[in-house]
């Protein structure tokens, strides 16, 4: 059964992105993992055409230099064996190589072969916990390759990470009454229920696009998912704030979004003033984005529009 649902598996954000962008550069790239190496093939084999050479399409498994599944080594993660044998069959210096992980073996192994490791969290809420990595990402679409002397990304417009649309909706609910009452900024709180599975396909962090409410119109919207550390939520949240001075509440009206692109990811903040005027910025950010022909097209999407 767990065998049969390889093709439902997702790749996570940014994970797509990352791959085209240093396969275009020529960077050599391996995987690396304790599963064994048939596992690794059955599953990436469904993440195909990526990118373009030419007129060839080539997928993930193409695209690895190196592939070394867990039954390949004597020693799996936490070792540093699998590392190192990555860095034999490329010929380079492990020092010169840079890891990516999710797990804390994972992390502790490229440390011992003596790599760089970014860590991108597999555990919510819990950073704390990956002290080894040289840097902890919230997400693969909040890595800087420059930081790590590769080639950076050119795809951010004007501190703006433009991503494949995708869509929410629901009838506004009342939320945690901190957004007007501490911090002058009212959302329109979306109920997570139903959407587990979308909550956890998009990272936390702050995101952009365009806010329908059925009796209203549509407006420019910035919203923040995740877990506010600044107070500490015990469940991921949908906090848009419709960029709209509204003259009363509208709780239960219907509200559909379209979500085009991403700002930052979740952070938590030392004072009350800093985070809103963190808040402040990004609601700057989404407005003047939302004005380019990209994200305004946006605008007239059906979808905002439909009362139902």
């Amino acid at each position: 059964m767990f065998s049969n649902q390889w093709c439902n598996i997702k790749a996570l954000p940014g994970a797509n992105r990352l791959i085209k962008h240093l396969s275009g550069h020529r960077v050599p790239m391996a995987l690396a993992s304790n599963s064994p190496r048939e596992n690794i093939e059955t599953k990436i084999s469904y993440h195909q055409a990526l990118f373009a050479y030419c007129i060839s399409y080539a997928g993930w498994k193409e695209s690895f230099s190196v592939i070394i599944g867990g039954d390949e080594v004597r020693l799996g993660k936490p070792s540093p064996e699998i590392f190192l044998e990555v860095a034999k069959r490329l010929n380079v210096d492990p020092s010169s190589c840079l890891v990516i992980e999710d797990s804390l073996p994972g992390v502790t192994a490229g440390r011992a072969a003596g790599m760089e490791v970014v860590a991108v969290p597999s555990i919510p809420k819990q950073p704390h916990l990956y002290t080894l990595a040289d840097e902890v990402i919230n997400s693969l679409l909040d890595l800087r390759p420059e930081k790590w002397g590769l080639p950076p990304f050119q795809d951010w417009i004007k501190d703006t990470l433009p991503l494949e649309p995708w869509h929410i909706g629901g009838p506004v609910v009342k939320g945690f009454g901190r957004g007007s009452k501490v911090l002058g900024i009212p959302t329109a709180n979306l109920s997570t229920e139903g959407y587990g599975s979308l909550l956890s396909e998009h990272p936390s962090g702050v995101y952009f696009g365009w806010a329908g409410l059925s009796k209203r119109g549509v407006f420019k919207m910035v919203m923040s998912i995740g877990w506010n550390p600044y107070f500490n939520n015990t469940e991921k949240t949908i906090e848009p704030w419709l960029l709209h001075n509204f003259d009363e509440d509208f709780y239960g009206e219907e509200l559909r979004l379209i979500i085009v692109g991403y700002i930052r990811p979740e952070a938590n903040f030392s004072s009350l003033q800093s985070l809103i005027e963190k808040i402040h910025h990004d609601r700057k950010v989404a407005e003047e984005a939302l004005d380019l022909p990209l994200f305004s097209k946006y605008k007239d999407d059906p979808y905002l529009k439909s009362s139902t």
